[in-house]
């Protein structure tokens, strides 16, 4: 539907004065009041933000000395002490963590690896008369004896007659493991030829081969003299407990672990007690060692040409029997870095602090003094005389929160316009984010005297009001300002902001749209159980689910919720008559058609009756179409006639016998017709209806032309003297959608009872003429309506109104009704009825 423009042109409204002017006089008068209005929050704001406003008296001086307490102290503000036996069993448990700490006794190692050396330089000191034995047993030895064989019984039976001798071969007491020391790798060199014989010489004598005397190298001894003190180092150097060590026993803990340190100081890193090496374990690391070393000294184990008398498993038995002697506990338990580091440890811990709240006792008169209590007094007087110097500059703390009320102030003014959806209603909305502010910070005022955390001034409360009576874009910008102002008001505490922040937002979200009352007892019920859920969620991350403070901030925030429960609906009602706000509450209880009024239409006038039953079943459809408030369109409908009480026989829909205007002259007869909006809105003054009720009486015909009367006018006096003003409605012209839309529908379920065979098409070509017509003489100038909402609320009402024009199916013997003689469409000219 393509709607012509039209240029605007100044309207005058009395003498000189143009609508404009008018206008720019209403925005000149808001401006002063909204500049008064927030002058006068400006200022509750600041003070009431402020908790104190006169330096207090210098701390008086106490007596904390002796047994008895000789003053009764009562905490005047909220303050955190340190409690001591949580305090302790934290640093305790902290120590504990400590791992004691062990030294390697270095001159230990020393001593044993040079005793060591020493046996091994002994049993080396023993290779010349090891060798001369065996080469005598060589010698000895039948030609068919293998040399290995002959090699390790001669140096078994050399072995066994040293440790016979004693020390230092009796402490091996394995001969076969000390004649692995003394026992050489033979080597027989291959036998020489024989020399030619010489001429003269006896023919039949052969020489005889020399035979080669074999070559003993003692490789093993000196291998396994190398490899055995270093195996012992290793080993003693990483340290041996004792095997009746216990260390400091200050942790019991089946866990625990331990640190031990070289003789350089240096940290091996932390391991179990139980796993720690101990004279019991240290011969399996040894013998780990030892294997480990010779597969270095020897990578490819070869013995010459004949078979080798030793393997590397008798040489790895002969190092561990000459090494395991000197394997000693190495490990002494350094108790002095132990403390030192678990001091360092118990200095780490923050102290466990506990809360006092205000008006709580810390220890009466006569009473006997404990560390806690003595602790609690003396951080209670610091705190007091730090919190009185604080307050005590009372200019600085007044102009920091002026700074910050201001700001606060002036982001609500600049964002307010884009949050409120008219223009008229802006002034108004923010006179009442201003007074439930103001309220709110009222009532923390007077609750931090009795609660000292601020979790029982009912913010959610505010937040639910202000989504009631504005919008849920102005509540939730409001909560956030409150919220902030609180956590300001209570010493910029961010437990306060999140939790009030939370509910108030729990509390806009939940009332977005109202149909009962008990709507608002469940909009308090969500925002206190988000409450208690933040709380906890505080609670859980700092570890102080289970204690006293948690409980009463709990306790708290379920009295808020109970508040907040009955403070909402007390309200509602107040505030929607000072400040002349219709919410859908109060819109559904005047929708009740057993009403007074609405008795009396359906009884004096029921033609008029059903026209308005149908009329807001058409405009509650439309404006949902478009976004508007369908419930206001619906109600405004039922009552939009109501003047018609007083004059019913004016009107044809309940005329029953003779036409009254046959015998009036135009003129009287168009202000006969138009009286039923003034004296309709008079009715409702009367019965203290709703403003958007009153306007909506005021604005369904704008300021239309009635036609009819006007045309007769003009046959009457055809040669001029007819002022068009005397047959218009008087107005105003619709100023919001609904009632916009009232005047469209209230044309179109009137009118279309006139079309033949209406079906659709028709219905919605009749439409669009009426809504052309009323643009054309400027009734939609001053709402919101858009060329694309005038579209969409031809083609509900369209379809709407098809389905229930429909026919009834002709039974028979019932004769056929004449069709009225008239006009397909009524003829309409711009403006005109």
């Amino acid at each position: 539907m393509m709607l012509p423009r039209i240029g605007r042109k100044k309207q005058r409204l009395s003498g000189g004065s143009y609508r404009g002017q008018q206008q720019r006089v209403g925005t000149n008068r808001e401006q002063r009041m909204r500049t008064l209005v927030l002058g006068l929050c400006f200022v509750f704001l600041v003070v009431g933000v402020t908790k104190r406003l006169r330096p207090t008296a210098e701390t008086e001086e106490y007596n904390l000395d002796g047994v008895i307490a000789q003053d009764t102290f009562i905490a005047e503000i909220g303050f955190k002490s340190e409690d001591l036996e949580k305090t302790r069993e934290a640093r305790e448990a902290a120590a504990a963590k400590v791992p004691d700490i062990f030294r390697v006794n270095e001159d230990v190692v020393e001593v044993q690896v040079e005793h060591l050396g020493e046996a091994a330089d002994a049993i080396l000191e023993q290779r010349p008369a090891a060798e001369k034995a065996i080469r005598e047993a060589l010698a000895a030895a039948p030609p068919d004896q293998a040399p290995a064989t002959v090699v390790a019984r001669t140096a078994r039976s050399f072995a066994e007659t040293l440790i016979k001798q004693g020390e230092p071969f009796q402490s091996v007491a394995n001969a076969d493991a000390l004649a692995t020391w003394l026992t050489p790798r033979v080597t027989i060199p291959a036998p020489k030829a024989p020399a030619d014989p010489v001429e003269g010489s006896e023919a039949d004598a052969a020489p005889e081969p020399s035979k080669p005397e074999p070559q003993l190298e003692f490789v093993y001894g000196e291998r396994l003299a190398a490899v055995a003190p270093e195996a012992l180092r290793d080993v003693l150097e990483n340290g041996i407990l004792k095997s009746d060590e216990r260390g400091s026993e200050f942790s019991k803990a089946l866990d625990r672990r331990i640190t031990i340190l070289n003789a350089r100081g240096q940290s091996s890193g932390e391991m179990p007690f139980a796993e720690a090496p101990t004279v019991v374990t240290a011969p399996d690391l040894l013998k780990a060692r030892i294997a480990a070393g010779l597969q270095l000294a020897f990578p490819a184990f070869q013995a010459g040409a004949t078979d080798a008398p030793v393997d590397l498993v008798k040489l790895q038995d002969a190092a561990f029997a000459v090494t395991k002697p000197f394997l000693s506990s190495t490990l002494e338990f350094d108790a002095d870095k132990t403390s030192i580091e678990r001091e360092v440890a118990r200095g780490q811990v923050e102290p466990v602090l506990k809360e006092i709240m205000p008006s709580e006792r810390i220890i009466g008169r006569g009473e006997r003094w404990s560390p806690q209590s003595k602790s609690d007094v003396e951080t209670y007087l610091v705190e007091k005389q730090r919190y009185d110097k604080q307050t005590a500059n009372v200019i600085g703390s007044l102009a920091g929160h002026a700074i910050l009320v201001g700001l606060v102030l002036f982001a609500l003014v600049q964002a307010l316009p884009l949050l409120v959806t008219k223009r008229q209603f802006t002034l108004r909305s923010l006179n009442l984010v201003l007074l439930v502010m103001c309220a709110t910070i009222g009532v923390g005022r007077v609750a931090a005297y009795f609660d000292d955390t601020g979790l029982l001034v009912p913010a959610a409360a505010g937040a639910i009001l202000l989504a009631i009576l504005t919008n849920t874009r102005v509540a939730g910008l409001s909560s956030a300002i409150i919220a902030i102002l609180l956590s300001i008001q209570y010493d910029y505490s961010w437990r306060l902001l999140l939790v009030s922040a939370a509910m108030s937002f729990t509390g806009v979200l939940s009332i977005f749209m109202v149909r009962r009352r008990s709507d608002m007892g469940s909009a308090a019920v969500k925002a206190t159980i988000v409450g208690v859920l933040t709380v906890l969620g505080m609670a859980l991350a700092q570890d102080a689910l289970f204690t006293e403070t948690s409980f009463n901030a709990l306790v708290s925030i379920a009295l808020n919720g109970l508040v907040c429960v009955l403070v909402v609906p007390g309200l509602v009602s107040p505030l929607e008559r000072l400040f002349g706000i219709t919410t859908d509450i109060q819109l559904l209880e005047y929708s009740d058609l057993n009403n007074h009024i609405l008795s009396r239409l359906a009884m004096e006038v029921p033609a008029t009756y059903a026209h308005s039953l149908m009329l807001g079943q058409l405009a509650e459809a439309a404006a949902d179409a478009i976004g508007a408030n369908g419930l206001l369109a619906r109600v405004c409908a039922y009552y939009h006639d109501i003047g018609k009480i007083r004059r019913p026989e004016y009107f044809s829909e309940n005329q029953t016998g003779a036409n009254i205007h046959d015998d009036l002259s135009p003129r009287l007869s168009a202000r006969a017709i138009a009286s039923h909006v003034t004296e309709g809105a008079e009715m409702a003054r009367e019965l203290h209806l709703p403003k958007p009720l009153i306007d909506a009486i005021y604005e369904h015909h704008g300021t239309c032309l009635i036609s009819f009367f006007y045309k007769e006018a003009v046959k009457q006096q055809k040669h001029g003297g007819v002022v068009e003003s005397d047959f218009r409605y008087p107005g105003p012209r619709p100023r919001s959608r609904e009632t916009a839309i009232l005047m469209i529908c209230d044309a179109v379920e009137s009118g279309v009872r006139s079309l033949k065979n209406p079906n659709e098409e028709r219905v919605r070509e009749f439409i669009d003429r009426i809504i052309s017509s009323r643009a054309e003489d400027r009734q939609f100038d001053e709402c919101e309506l858009t060329l694309r909402d005038l579209d969409t609320i031809a083609e509900v009402l369209a379809k709407r109104i098809s389905s229930s024009q429909h026919r009834r199916i002709a039974y028979p013997g019932q004769e056929k009704e004449p069709e009225p003689k008239v006009a397909n469409m009524v003829p309409l000219s711009g403006g005109q009825e």
